[in-house]
């Protein structure tokens, strides 16, 4: 009987559903903002990070007993970490919001995370369609419409940044804000660098 492998392209699929659920919830918090729920969004957040990590690991233990995968097993380990990435700063810009003391939300903040929302969804799409690597033109599709929204987030980050430093905020609020904004931005980043590996499995293999 051959030996059964195991579905790589499934469990990043699941990573990616959790950072889907993490931005979708992200979202929800920025743009119905309450600073006095800010406690109860980190535990939801955490819990949905702990159960990514959960994946992220038995990928790994998974991959350290296996020789033969799809797709190079540097491949599967870079896309697993960077995933596991987006769903940390996922959960950081949360943290931000609590270790900044910040009550009020930022001017972009919320414009932000809906284009994160997005990339994020895109990135989802792509790990649906990666088990497909050999015939790539949805998933090519995928990765383009993730970088378009990276663009995107990148223009809107550097436009906050600017009005952020050109208002009359105080230290406190020019610091916390700021960090909210990297934290936002840094995940449609991480976004783009999975998209990056994913592009470099379609070359090896096309």
């Amino acid at each position: 009987m051959a030996k059964k492998t195991n579905d790589y392209f499934k469990m990043i699929e699941q990573q990616t559903a959790y950072c889907l659920e993490a931005s979708n919830l992200l979202e929800e918090i920025l743009c119905k903002f309450q600073s006095d729920s800010i406690g109860a969004y980190r535990t939801q957040m955490h819990e949905i990070e702990h159960a990514a990590d959960k994946i992220h690991h038995e990928i790994l233990n998974k991959l350290s007993t296996e020789f033969i995968t799809p797709i190079d097993q540097e491949d599967v380990l870079k896309l697993a970490q960077i995933i596991d990435d987006i769903t940390d700063a996922l959960d950081e810009v949360v943290l931000d919001f609590y270790m900044y003391h910040i009550d009020r939300i930022p001017e972009k903040a919320a414009e932000l995370s809906k284009i994160v929302n997005r990339c994020v969804n895109a990135l989802h799409e792509a790990a649906g369609e990666l088990r497909n690597f050999k015939k790539p033109t949805e998933l090519r599709a995928h990765v383009i419409r993730v970088n378009d929204i990276e663009a995107e987030a990148d223009a809107v980050y550097t436009e906050a940044v600017y009005e952020l430093f050109g208002s009359s905020a105080d230290s406190k609020v020019l610091f916390g804000t700021k960090a909210v904004y990297e934290s936002l931005e840094s995940c449609c980043d991480l976004c783009e660098h999975a998209t990056d590996v994913i592009e470099q499995v379609i070359i090896k293999n096309t």
